[in-house]
């Protein structure tokens, strides 16, 4: 009497495993267990991306994609990370379980096929066209390309539902535990494809865990195959903070201004209320300690480089700045040589006017730039600083005021007049739908209009003469994904 195998009741699975088997080297035995976690997360309410190591030509991926669109499943975001150019150099430490080296595996002690196998090249564009095969909305599917020792400490996956790695090598598997690990919710599954086959990924394994030195309770690791085991993290500890940094786009060379800005500290997101704060982005997120009652963020180091490359197209004329702080973004925008005018309600206050005006003044002297500080709110004051000066039109215009309902929508509409023929409107926190708004209203009066993928998105308007320069986000941002964006995300720079 032959056993039936577990899987063959499972119709959805073997239909979904047919449509895999060309691009996976991974057994049905440890494919059925992938379909199954993925079950397992959404009928215990686990919370988190789904993460995969090592995805060679995309099967295990296809089957991630695949198993959650078979729940109704459409939200959940999938992270991919590969070299998507075959694997890394293995160590002194990545043997198989018959002792033969990596190394020469890979060179071909046992043959081509087996070289090609362990080798494991695949293309990005292959991995994502075989993906997207699936349906599933690639939006929500991060593809990381590079070693993961250096891509994991710097892209934030939040909460994990799901871990599967399959890198198969002593280093890499250490840096996924080390950075992904912790990242696992409490009941989330993590799936070891090549434990019993490479003795690196298993000492990775064993060492991470070895007498509890990470804080964390080795969980019992079940065979599902020789190689594959599958676990269960038991621990409720979470942590997803990374490591943050500044990012500054190529081809852009703003000035450093920082040093004029001590106040300016790096805060945790995690405890702003505002909802549309993009906490996940790896950057750096500063707020200014004199602060009172109240948080506001600064634009990232990037957003001002943006800023400072697009006001250089403008030197010498004049610019205008709804909504100033600290003066952070209004000093980059003089470094770019604009004669600029600055209109915010908080000037009122002599202390902060007078906050605002020592980086100002150290700008002006190093740099071509004006600036003139009008004390009232918007949109009341655009035109009595329009005309009180010299009468120019405006050519670059920032506003970042008042975020709130119409508030952005008004500023937009009470700028356009007063702009040159030859103009560029830059709106900051394109997160929240009420400052799309005022980009609408620009794009309403007839201006092209694009998004920069920032920390916190610029929505950039312009018209006429103007060639908006390529802006080249960070890639560890992932890709936008703001249902009030949707009609933006074509959309690119005349010099594009």
């Amino acid at each position: 009497m032959t056993t039936p195998q577990p899987w063959a009741e499972d119709l959805h699975f073997c239909a979904a495993w047919n449509r895999v088997l060309p691009h996976t080297m991974t057994s049905r035995e440890r494919g059925f267990a992938l379909w199954q976690a993925v079950h397992a997360v959404l009928d215990n309410g686990i919370a988190g991306a789904f993460v995969e190591c090592g995805v060679w030509k995309g099967g295990s991926s296809m089957l991630i994609a695949l198993a959650l669109m078979a729940r109704g499943v459409t939200g959940r975001e999938i992270f991919l990370f590969d070299t998507f150019a075959g694997m890394t150099p293995p160590g002194p430490e990545d043997l198989d379980l018959n002792g033969e080296h990596a190394r020469d595996l890979m060179a071909g002690s046992k043959g081509d096929r087996i070289a090609e196998l362990v080798r494991a090249e695949a293309s990005l564009g292959a991995v994502r066209a075989a993906v997207a095969s699936t349906g599933y909305d690639m939006r929500l599917v991060r593809l990381v390309p590079g070693d993961v020792v250096q891509t994991l400490p710097v892209t934030q996956t939040l909460r994990i539902a799901l871990l599967r790695l399959d890198t198969d090598f002593y280093d890499s598997t250490m840096a996924e535990l080390t950075h992904l690990y912790p990242r696992l919710a409490a009941g989330g599954v993590m799936i070891i494809d090549d434990y019993g086959h490479w003795q690196g990924a298993r000492r990775a394994v064993d060492e991470y865990f070895a007498k509890n030195a990470t804080g964390y309770l080795r969980p019992m690791l079940w065979a599902i195959d020789y190689t594959g085991r599958g676990a269960v993290k038991l621990d409720a500890r979470e942590q997803v903070e990374i490591a943050r940094y500044d990012y500054i786009p190529p081809g852009m060379s703003p000035p450093a201004l920082l040093d004029l800005f001590p106040d300016a500290q790096p805060q945790n997101p995690w405890a702003v209320n505002w909802p549309y704060l993009r906490k996940h982005i790896p950057h750096l997120w500063r707020s200014d300690r004199r602060n009172t009652g109240y948080t506001t963020g600064y634009a990232s180091v990037e957003e001002a480089a943006c800023l400072h490359a697009l006001a250089q197209m403008f030197a010498g004329k004049r610019g205008l700045e709804i909504g100033t702080h600290y003066g952070w973004t209004a000093a980059h925008l003089m470094a770019a040589g604009l004669r600029l005018d600055c209109i915010d309600p908080v000037f009122t206050d002599a202390t902060h006017a007078a906050d605002v005006r020592r980086p100002l003044d150290a700008v002006q002297a190093k740099y071509a730039g004006t600036y003139r500080l009008w004390a009232g709110g918007s949109p009341e004051m655009v035109a009595t600083a329009r005309v009180a000066a010299d009468g120019a039109s405006w050519s670059f215009a920032f506003i970042d005021g008042n975020h709130d309902g119409d508030a952005p929508a008004n500023d937009a509409r009470a700028v356009i007049p007063h702009l040159a023929d030859d103009a560029v409107v830059v709106f900051h926190d394109l997160t929240s739908p009420h400052v799309e708004r005022g980009l609408a209203a620009c794009a309403a009066a007839g201006f092209r209009t694009c998004i920069f993928n920032t920390g916190q998105i610029l929505g950039i308007a312009w018209r006429g003469a103007v060639d908006v320069p390529r802006h080249m986000p960070d890639p560890n941002c992932g890709t936008v994904y703001v249902p009030h964006l949707a009609p933006y995300l074509e959309a690119v720079p005349a010099s594009a």
